[in-house]
């Protein structure tokens, strides 16, 4: 599936597929969208290792199928804050309500998986979850300092 997108000054829309090539590219474009609005480099490095950890999950986790499905995100920039949202039509998953890793335990008594996702909710001011009809929307929020 082609990458479509659209940007105002303040907003940049990209639609495309559930295939792993598809992250990379996704991330170097919302890099170089904030890398033109001046946001700082610590914020963007924080927001891209979100970006791709969330794309990664979307991929990896959101389809019981083996067919393309369209990925939506939208990266919007205020005064205050930048948001990304992350619109997909996979398994309903809400992030926000998983048990967060004890990463007080050593590597060989933690269990597999969960560190992604409290990357994203350490990292983030604000990440918030809804089912729309068949779609999850994930937005995480960076306030600028």
């Amino acid at each position: 599936m082609d990458t479509h997108n659209m940007t105002s000054s303040q907003h940049l829309t990209l639609h495309f597929s559930n295939s792993a090539e598809e992250a990379p590219r996704i991330a170097r474009r919302v890099e170089y969208f904030l890398h033109d609005h001046q946001i700082p480099d610590t914020i963007i490095n924080k927001l891209l290792l979100c970006v791709d950890e969330l794309i990664t999950n979307i991929i990896a986790h959101a389809y019981t199928d083996k067919e393309e499905h369209a990925v939506l995100l939208e990266c919007r920039l205020s005064d205050s804050a930048v948001e990304l949202e992350l619109r997909d039509d996979g398994v309903q998953f809400d992030p926000t309500t998983q048990t967060r890793p004890n990463t007080q335990l050593t590597l060989e008594n933690r269990d597999i998986g969960g560190l992604g996702i409290h990357l994203v909710m350490t990292l983030m001011d604000k990440v918030e979850y809804q089912r729309e009809g068949d779609f999850n929307v994930l937005k995480i929020t960076k306030i600028l300092d």
